[in-house]
């Protein structure tokens, strides 16, 4: 298939697409039609079609979504967004259907703190966060405000979350710091009348609301551990209640404790309860800030009245059916069937969870913040490594799942290496330590403590293995020899006045170079351990890499700019521009160097033929700055990575996938010869050297995907490097010696 003109520029399509922002309170919903799932990417709405399994995004914001609200009838999607200080934050409405923009407010100021849809779709209900403080109802007939007012008392704090009543649409609660009122929309007078809802001493910092299908009571989620429960009394459109009655607190309600007696029976949620769901029967399900999710009901062999003499304020009146744990906070929780719910954390992961059954399964995952790095083992294209804030983890192109996770806590991993053999895993992290570790287990193999002052920021690894190459912070570059059992530091390159931002060695493995944020490049000689060229530019160098036969390098920088090198003087052969607003992020060249792809803070993905240097395809699925990129051995996908976390499987056009140049040529097999047959091969050795013995048997990354299950992950701590063994009782157990032979 001939290739296209210059004017015809193909739109690369992704195939999987790792993502999702669990930090926003209720950001994920599920559809009425049962088929797709929205929630928040950045700065993009995203619609999951779990059945094909794609996403499509709906782009308008300026800046990072806040709340996400989907219309009880799925015909509409509402969305707030924070902005920097200053300006304003936009409050837009979505036709779900068509995909596309209906119309959008910026009445509040920096900050949408949530949103909900009235009910029968009627009112857009807004709140703006500290810098804001007001309420603003928009008409969804009109397409207009038409009314705002303060949310809260100057007694109390700010308003946090906006829950509506299921019968009217006039109605719709507020409850946030020290918070709760009930509000009334008047439509013909443009204006809101609102109660407090009595609370006495009780109270609370509400994080969540849920409210009865009769609208008789509301339930309220705390910040010290319960759950409050309220009697709505609102039929009055007017009067927001009936004359001579208002709203008041029944109770705040903990889980029950049998083992422990009357008085301190009494169990409330770790961190607060961050999400609810009422189901029938009076059950309800509950997600706290620590994980833990439960089924609870409430107690029918105690009457409420009884509590009134209890000595904490917090009443034992919940029972406890069911209970299980998941990473991070809970920040959602949404019904698909009668029997399923999806479990939405702060850790960016989903959930599902049967409730007949209770069995909790993953089903999606991404990084927390940025993907640093991503790399693909030699000629093995079916997993890729990812890098990020606190983990590695490994992930399989062909399941479209995560596989592996390592945890290093506190820390984070800068870059990412597989050796070419497969069997082992090269990190380095900003704690100033190497760590090797096994490709299945993810077992810690060794770790150089002490590697660079201010944390290691790049690295690079030898075809053999036996050489890595790290760069820190503080712009020095250092070569390690590594051992089976010692790892010693050769000699250390010192050129660089900025952190080293990127390593590459090329194909011979005599060459390192390094991309500095000094506005230099330097190719260092490792054999040597001297400085053989530098190259110098008017920008911030993000990334340098080497054409596969290793003549040319490619680099990228903040000014936008792609550049061609030689290596051997220094040259510069060729510059283009691939951004005129922002930086070029990252660089990745494909095996046979016929396409390359470049990622930058503009969101788009672009790839460019290497020879002519023209954008072939660009991809622009991406909602926050991209900062890492690598292209498979195969040529056919790429993955790159932002920094909200996300992670995109991008497929190559067929006719982009390259050809070797030169072209493979025939391979010859040499054969060994046979053993002369002889009288000594069959005389038996009397001392055994150890030949005999079979290796230990090593782990490489080629069986990952046979020792995992599908739907599962592995996850590994990583120990801490520094911790110091007790010491025996002889005089040898500390440096391992083994003083008897016998023993050896």
């Amino acid at each position: 298939m001939a290739e296209p003109t210059p004017h015809e520029i193909a739109k690369l399509h992704p195939r999987t697409i790792f993502g999702i922002n669990g930090k926003v309170a209720n950001g994920l919903r599920q559809h009425p039609d049962n088929q797709h799932s929205i929630f928040a990417l950045g700065n993009k709405i995203a619609i999951w079609d779990f059945k094909k399994n794609t996403q499509e995004f709906m782009s308008g914001h300026t800046n990072s979504i806040s709340c996400l609200d989907l219309s009880k009838s799925g015909k509409y999607i509402a969305s707030g967004q924070v902005n920097h200080m200053g300006f304003r934050g936009y409050v837009i409405l979505w036709d779900f259907a068509q995909r596309r923009e209906l119309s959008r407010h910026d009445l509040h100021k920096v900050h949408v703190q949530a949103i909900c849809f009235t009910a029968e779709d009627r009112f857009v209900v807004s709140i703006g966060g500290k810098d804001d403080g007001t309420v603003i109802v928009f008409d969804v007939e009109s397409f207009s405000a038409i009314c705002r007012q303060t949310a809260s008392r100057s007694i109390s704090g700010n308003a946090l979350t906006v829950r509506p009543l299921h019968k009217n649409p006039y109605f719709f609660i507020t409850a946030g710091d020290r918070h709760l009122r009930l509000w009334s929309i008047l439509r013909d007078q443009k204006k809101l009348h609102v109660q407090d809802v009595h609370v006495g001493n009780k109270s609370r910092v509400f994080y969540c609301a849920r409210v009865e299908k009769n609208d008789e009571y509301a339930y309220l989620g705390t910040g010290t551990g319960d759950i409050v429960k309220i009697v709505l009394s609102c039929c009055d459109r007017d009067n927001v209640s009936r004359p001579g009655t208002s709203s008041c607190i029944l109770g705040a309600f903990g889980t029950h404790n049998p083992r422990k007696p009357t008085g301190r029976d009494c169990n409330r949620y770790v961190n607060g309860v961050r999400a609810l769901y009422l189901l029938e029967g009076g059950k309800l399900l509950v997600g706290a800030g620590d994980g833990v999710v439960e089924l609870v009901v409430q107690r029918t062999d105690v009457p409420l009245v009884h509590y009134r003499e209890y000595p904490g304020p917090t009443w034992p009146f919940l029972r406890t059916l069911k209970s299980t744990r998941v990473s991070g906070s809970v920040t959602s929780l949404v019904r698909a069937t009668a029997d399923k719910f999806y479990i939405c954390t702060d850790t960016n992961e989903i959930y599902q969870l049967m409730i007949s059954t209770w069995v909790l399964k993953l089903l999606r995952t991404c990084h927390t913040k940025s993907v640093y790095c991503i790399t693909f083992p030699k000629n093995y294209a079916a997993v890729f490594a990812t890098s990020g804030r606190e983990c590695i983890r490994i992930w399989s192109a062909s399941r479209k799942q995560e596989l592996l996770r390592i945890m290093v806590y506190n820390f984070n991993c800068a870059a990412i290496r597989f050796t070419q053999d497969g069997t082992s895993i090269i990190s380095v992290w900003n704690d100033g330590i190497i760590r090797a570790f096994t490709p299945i287990t993810g077992r810690l193999i060794y770790c150089i403590p002490n590697a660079h002052n201010k944390g290691c920021s790049a690295l690079a690894v030898s075809s053999n293995g036996r050489m890595i190459v790290t760069g820190g912070i503080e712009g020095q570059v250092r070569v390690w020899k590594i051992d089976p059992y010692r790892q010693d530091l050769l000699g250390v390159l010192k050129d660089h006045s900025g952190p080293i931002t990127t390593l590459d060695m090329n194909c011979m493995d005599t060459e390192v170079i390094s991309a500095c944020t000094d506005g230099s490049c330097v190719i260092w000689d490792v054999t040597r351990l001297t400085r053989k060229q530098v190259v110098t530019a008017n920008t911030q160098f993000m990334a340098a890499v080497y054409f596969p036969s290793g003549v040319q390098v490619l680099t990228c920088g903040s000014d936008g700019r792609i550049s061609y090198w030689m290596t051997f003087n220094g040259a510069m052969i060729r510059e283009l521009t691939a951004s005129n607003k922002s930086s070029v992020n990252c660089v990745s060249i494909n095996s046979t160097g016929d396409y390359f792809i470049s990622v930058g803070s503009d969101l788009q993905v672009k790839l460019w033929n290497y020879n002519s240097g023209e954008i072939v395809g660009i991809g622009s699925e991406h909602a926050s700055s991209v900062i890492s990129s690598a292209f498979s051995p195969c040529g056919q996908m790429f993955v790159t990575g932002s920094t909200d976390g996300s992670l995109i499987i991008w497929d190559v056009p067929k006719e982009f996938w390259g050809k070797p140049n030169p072209p493979d040529g025939p391979q010859f097999a040499f054969k060994s010869k046979t053993p002369s047959k002889s009288k000594l091969n069959d005389v038996p050795s009397r001392v055994d050297s150890g030949t005999k013995q079979a290796p230990p048997k090593l782990e490489n990354i080629d069986g990952l995907l046979k020792a995992t299950p599908k739907d599962d992950i592995c996850c590994v701590e990583c120990p801490p490097c520094a911790k110091k063994e007790a010491k025996g009782s002889d005089s040898f157990s500390e440096c391992r010696v083994v003083t008897d032979p016998k023993k050896c």
